[in-house]
């Protein structure tokens, strides 16, 4: 959220026309969560390491 967040504080307007691009994907990567499954089946957290 907080990298959402300062990439939306940029002067984006003053950037070249791929620069901006890339920060429009970069901002909607990080819009995103990001989750590490085992076999797309369960979340691989903390909790989970731990009891295996």
């Amino acid at each position: 959220e907080s990298l959402y967040r300062a990439m939306c504080d940029l002067e984006w307007y003053k950037l070249k026309p791929r620069e901006a691009r890339n920060l429009i994907l970069l901002m909607r990567r990080a819009n995103q969560s990001f989750r590490i499954t085992a076999g797309k089946i369960f979340p691989l957290t903390m909790t989970t390491f731990c009891s295996v």
